[in-house]
């Protein structure tokens, strides 16, 4: 019996490469997530939604 560690067999290459695209995945979302976040608190100059001159029917009664 040796005392020496056992070298780590490494991961299948498919499963590497799927960490890799979810990880991407991953900084993607979080940089669009960020982006919005930024969008919504430095506000909009010329708001591209209007508001309506009049209530809906629903709203009215």
């Amino acid at each position: 019996m040796t005392t020496q560690p056992r070298p780590r067999a490494r991961p299948p290459v498919c499963r590497r490469d799927r960490d890799h695209r979810t990880m991407v995945l991953a900084v993607l979302l979080l940089a669009a997530s960020a982006a919005a976040v930024v969008y919504v608190l430095l506000g909009v100059q010329d708001s591209p939604v209007e508001p309506a001159e009049a209530p809906p029917q629903a709203v009215r009664g």
